[in-house]
């Protein structure tokens, strides 16, 4: 071989052996970059409502200037924060109802974080009248559309009554709750969920009011005291405010039913006693009938098979009313010639009438004595034919 041929074997075997030993390029890198990440916290996770909310967190990589978007649940947009230097943020904001908060950089999203609103509740409780209706008012915020106050009314600490409400303007609510017995009585008023965090407010405790009443008092509570008679079946024409003698006689008629002394005042006692009652009930069902019983000496009016009226009488001294069932066969509009009331004869000469005394006790010369202003009402009750039950 020749000298040159040899030489250029020489430079290609000295190539090969480089190329050898030299490391293996690798491939470019493609042009890509990482998503990051972004985080988000609250400084606090309930808040009263009219307070505020900061709302923090980090992107990463840090990344000045970037912005950050503060996202509701349904996908509503609720604000958007910059982030500083070092790729940290901060929002604040004050909220009105309970939210569910992601914050979200460029196509990543945080962690959700859940902010709560607990409602501002005031409540306040009127007078507390036996028989009468106690005012419950108050304010809630915010005021959510369609969202009601539970008002409920404690009793000696049970729950008495419960009514929901819907506030009206600026939040404001009231409702009125019955009084039908005696004791301490509080309201409370819940508020808030499900649009807030739930809340409540306390009134202070009153008690029912049980004044002493007689003859010649007027008022609201006796306007209460006369309801609660009619309601009872105790025959009143009105509830009027006025203590007359008519109130006076539907009390003693009360009083009789009860086994109480025959007084037309009325004091706690009597107060405590209509919230409690015994009810009289018919001696025999039907359709419609009249006994008077002498025992308690009271006329009872009987309708659908029920005591629908209770008056006040007195009947025969010395046993001079006879028991029996008997019928009105007799009625005089007006005076008979004896001086008796509008009366309706069912015994003889016997019969149930206007007078003008009225005792607790038999007084009377067999007829069933009824006080003057309530004549003309029995009497239109008492048809021909009516059934007339006397006992005992």
């Amino acid at each position: 071989m020749l000298p040159s041929a040899l030489a250029l074997v020489a430079v290609l075997m000295a190539a090969e052996t480089a190329a050898a030993q030299s490391p293996t390029p690798e491939p470019s890198p493609t042009e890509t970059s990482t998503p990051g990440r972004v985080t988000l916290r609250t400084d606090r996770e309930v808040v009263r409502f009219g307070g505020s909310v900061s709302l923090s967190g980090r992107v990463d990589p840090p990344t000045p200037g970037a912005e950050v978007d503060i996202i509701e649940r349904d996908g509503t947009p609720l604000g958007r924060a910059v982030t500083d230097e070092d790729g940290r943020y901060v929002f604040r904001f004050s909220p009105e109802r309970n939210l569910v908060l992601t914050a979200t950089w460029t196509t990543v999203t945080s962690d959700p974080v859940r902010v709560g609103v607990r409602p501002r509740v005031s409540a306040h409780l009127g007078g507390v009248n036996l028989f009468g209706r106690a005012l419950v008012r108050g304010r809630v915020q915010p005021a959510i559309p369609d969202q009601e106050v539970e008002v409920l009314l404690r009793r000696n600490g049970d729950a008495y009554r419960q009514r929901a409400v819907r506030p009206g303007g600026r939040g404001r609510f009231r409702v009125r709750l019955r009084i039908g017995k005696p004791g301490s009585y509080r309201a409370v008023a819940r508020y808030g969920r499900p649009a807030l965090v739930g809340d409540r407010a306390s009134t202070e405790s009153r008690a029912t009011t049980l004044p002493s009443l007689r003859p010649g008092s007027s008022g609201s509570a006796v306007k209460r005291l006369e309801g609660r008679l009619r309601d009872l079946g105790y025959y009143l024409p009105s509830a009027d405010r006025r203590y007359d003698h008519k109130t006076a006689d539907a009390v003693i008629a009360f009083n009789k039913i009860q086994g109480r002394a025959r007084v037309g005042d009325v004091d706690a006692s009597t107060w405590k006693a209509l919230a409690s009652p015994k009810r009289p009930r018919p001696r025999v069902r039907s359709a419609g009938h009249i006994e008077i019983d002498q025992t308690r000496q009271v006329i009872l009016v009987v309708k659908r098979n029920e005591v629908r009226w209770i008056l006040h009488t007195s009947t025969g001294a010395g046993g001079a009313t006879r028991d029996g069932v008997y019928r009105v066969f007799r009625k005089i509009a007006g005076y008979s010639g004896g001086g008796l009331y509008y009366p309706s004869y069912f015994d003889g000469l016997r019969a149930i009438h206007g007078w003008e005394e009225v005792p607790t006790y038999p007084a009377s010369h067999g007829c069933a004595r009824v006080p003057m202003w309530s004549a003309q009402w029995i009497h239109g009750l008492a048809e021909m034919g009516t059934e007339v039950r006397v006992y005992h």
